[in-house]
């Protein structure tokens, strides 16, 4: 069925931790994501260590068979060339994929950077805090951060606040067998988004005021909290936490919030 086209960015750790197996369960995890896109999505790959190669700059899939599946050929021989070596530049990785999907940013697109690690960042800004902005920065422009941890060494902190902080999601992968599962769970959760830069507004009753909302973009504007959600996916549940100031009422008695 017609959808949204994707605007998606594969930013794959290749550092020295990910030689052997792993790189090889990797690449073809990314392989395999590129068979399931549609004519007019759009896809880039970035590999990273020390430095960061554009592997596959932006290209989109065209709407001709024969060319869609030239195109796709050609972003596989392209991830086939990626080996491991060399350190973990994870921050420049991630501003590189964002780069390549802004080449195709624009209204109507579903704009993910997924991004593939197996252990600590230890080149360039490193910290979760610094992290963190880099993903609250990128949700701002619409382009949420997916991050996939590759067994037991990586930062989960670090991770897992690139992701929340851009309203992306963050998987733990316990084996290289589940990357396969974990890049068709990612890719078909954004291949079915519903809506996009959804915001809700939450009128507060009288006398009921929003303090702040915790963890997501919002304003407030004397009773109402105005909540920025993103991209809602088919079957998706999103939560937003307010923090309210309530007047006191008699016990078990009931109030209107919102």
């Amino acid at each position: 069925t017609p959808r949204v086209p994707l605007n998606v960015s594969i930013v794959i750790d290749r550092s020295g931790s990910m030689q052997g197996e792993k790189i090889e369960a990797a690449k073809r995890a990314a392989k395999t994501a590129v068979e399931r896109l549609r004519p007019n999505d759009t896809v880039s790959v970035i590999a990273y260590e020390t430095s960061v190669n554009i592997v596959q700059p932006a290209i989109r899939i065209d709407d001709n068979t024969d060319k869609a599946a030239t195109t796709r050929q050609q972003i596989i021989s392209a991830i086939d060339t990626i080996n491991a070596s060399g350190n973990t530049a994870l921050f420049a990785g991630v501003s590189m994929g964002a780069g390549e999907i802004r080449k195709e940013s624009r209204s109507g697109r579903v704009s993910r950077i997924v991004l593939l690690s197996d252990g600590l960042a230890n080149v360039g800004p490193s910290s979760p805090g610094e992290l963190a902005e880099l993903g609250t920065s990128l949700g701002r422009e619409g382009i949420c951060v997916t991050t996939l941890g590759l067994g037991l060494d990586y930062n989960e902190d670090l991770m897992s606040k690139l992701a929340s902080a851009s309203d992306g999601n963050h998987m733990f992968i316990d084996s290289v067998e589940a990357l396969d599962r974990a890049y068709a769970m990612e890719f078909g959760n954004s291949m079915s988004v519903v809506a996009t830069n959804v915001r809700i507004n939450i009128d507060c009753d009288n006398a009921i005021r929003p303090v702040r909302v915790l963890g997501r973009d919002s304003v407030i504007e004397n009773d109402m909290a105005k909540i920025d959600l993103g991209d809602i996916s088919s079957g998706h549940t999103k939560y937003a936490l307010i923090e309210l100031e309530m007047p006191l009422e008699e016990p078990g008695s009931t109030e209107l919030v919102a």
